[in-house]
C-alpha cells in the first residue's frame, strides 16, 4: 500500500492506493483513528460486486454501519437524492463523530460529500472510489455537489475527504466502456502536467487495455500527485493554479449537458473536449499539429470519441450550454489550452468565431 498527502485547510488528509484495500476497511478506519457510526452509500451495480467486502471488513472492525443506495447514474446527484440521504441519517442518528463512506464512482462520491459537508454543518467522509474516474480525480481535492436541470455541479461545497481510499483490485470489474472513459481523465493528467506518464500510456496501450495492476497502480499514482500537487496549493479554485485540471471540460460538460447527459459518459466527453481544445490551440497557434495528432490518437487506442459526428449535436445547442459554464469569469469563458504535451496555460477572450469553428469541427467530424 501506498500514501500520498494532501493538505487542505482543514489540515491534511491521505491517500491510500493499493489492493484489496477494501478487504481491510475496517483496520484502516480504525488506524486512521475513525469511531463511531457509518454509513455507506452506494449505488446498485457497485453494491453487488464491492459492498459485501466492506460489510465484512467493517464487522471485523466492530463498527456499526448501515446502508443507503442512490439511483443509478448520474439521477442519484439530485437535489431528490440529496435530501433523501440527509433523511437517511437523521432516522439513523447520525452525529458529528460519526462518518459517510462513499463507495461508488464519481456521482456516489460528490452526493455523499455534499451530504456530508451540510449535514449538522458537516460530518466527516471517506471517498473509497470504485472507478479509474473516481481513483484518479473525483475522490481528491474535495469538490462535492449535485446536479441542476441547468447544469452539473451547480450546487455545492469545496469539502475535503477525511481520507481517500483506491483499491486498484476493484477496477477489474468494471465494464470496458466505464474503463476506457476513464482513462480520458488519465490521459488529462499527462497533458496538463506529465508527459511521462504520457509516454507511459503511448509506449503500453495493450498493458492499459488489459489493466495490468502493475500499469494501473502507476496511472492511479501519477495522475493522483498531480491531483494532489494541485489542490494542495489552490483548494478553492481562487488563485488560477487549479484550473488546469478543467482541461477538456469545458467543451466536455457542454457536450454532456447538450446531450441531455444521456449519449456521453464524462470521461468520453472530456475526451472530445480536450480535441477540441486542442483544436483551438492549434488554431490559435499554441499548440503543434503533431503534438495533437499524438492526443487524438492515444485516445483513439483507448477506444475514446475524438469527434461527434452523428451524435445529432448543433452548434446553437452547444454555445448553450457552454454559457451555462460556473467557471465563467465577469461572464468570459475561460479555456485551458495545451502549448505543449506535459504543460497547458489559461486563456480567456477567444474570439467567438474560432470558438463556433471549434465546436463545429468536433461535432460534425
Amino acid at each position: 500500500m501506498k500514501k500520498i498527502t494532501v493538505r487542505c485547510g482543514r489540515g491534511r488528509y491521505s491517500i491510500l492506493i493499493g489492493k484489496y484495500l477494501l478487504d481491510r476497511m475496517g483496520s484502516l478506519l480504525r488506524l486512521q483513528g475513525f469511531s463511531g457510526k457509518v454509513m455507506i452509500v452506494t449505488q446498485g451495480p457497485v453494491a453487488k460486486f464491492h459492498l459485501g467486502a466492506a460489510q465484512k471488513s467493517l464487522r471485523k472492525g466492530k463498527y456499526r454501519f448501515c446502508v443507503h443506495e442512490i439511483m443509478n447514474g448520474e439521477e442519484g446527484k439530485s437535489g431528490r437524492e440529496f435530501f433523501r440521504l440527509s433523511h437517511a441519517l437523521v432516522e439513523n442518528d447520525f452525529e458529528r463523530r460519526d462518518l459517510i463512506l462513499a463507495l461508488g464512482g464519481g456521482v456516489v462520491g460528490d452526493l455523499a460529500g455534499f451530504a456530508a459537508a451540510s449535514y449538522l454543518r458537516g460530518i466527516r467522509f471517506v471517498n473509497a472510489g470504485t472507478t479509474l474516474l473516481a481513483q484518479v480525480d473525483s475522490s481528491i481535492g474535495g469538490k462535492t455537489g449535485i446536479n441542476l436541470p441547468q447544469g452539473k455541479n451547480l450546487v455545492g461545497a469545496f469539502y475535503p475527504p477525511s481520507l481517500v481510499v483506491s483499491d486498484i483490485s476493484v477496477l477489474a470489474t468494471l465494464s470496458d466502456r466505464e474503463y476506457h472513459s476513464s482513462l480520458g481523465e488519465v490521459v488529462k493528467y499527462g497533458m496538463i502536467r506529465d508527459k511521462a506518464l504520457f509516454s507511459l500510456l503511448a509506449k503500453e496501450p495493450e498493458r492499459v487495455m488489459r489493466r495490468d495492476p502493475v500499469i494501473l497502480e502507476k496511472m492511479v499514482m501519477a495522475s493522483s500527485r498531480i491531483k494532489a500537487d494541485v489542490v494542495s496549493r489552490d483548494e478553492y479554485e481562487t488563485k488560477g493554479e487549479r484550473m488546469i485540471l478543467n482541461f477538456g471540460h469545458t467543451f466536455g460538460h457542454a457536450f454532456e449537458q447538450a446531450l441531455d447527459y444521456r449519449k456521453l459518459m464524462h470521461g468520453e466527453a472530456v475526451a472530445a473536449g480536450m480535441v477540441a481544445a486542442s483544436e483551438m490551440a492549434v488554431t490559435l497557434r499554441l499548440f503543434s499539429p503533431t503534438e495533437r495528432d499524438r492526443l487524438v490518437s492515444l485516445l483513439g487506442n483507448f477506444h475514446l470519441p475524438t469527434s461527434l459526428s452523428g451524435f445529432g449535436l448543433s452548434l446553437p445547442r452547444v454555445m448553450n450550454a457552454m454559457m451555462r459554464d460556473k467557471k465563467k469569469k465577469a461572464g468570459k469563458l475561460r479555456f485551458v489550452l495545451p502549448v505543449k504535451i506535459g504543460k497547458v496555460v489559461v486563456q480567456e477572450n477567444i474570439p467567438k468565431d474560432i470558438l463556433k469553428k471549434t465546436i463545429q469541427k468536433i461535432i460534425r467530424g
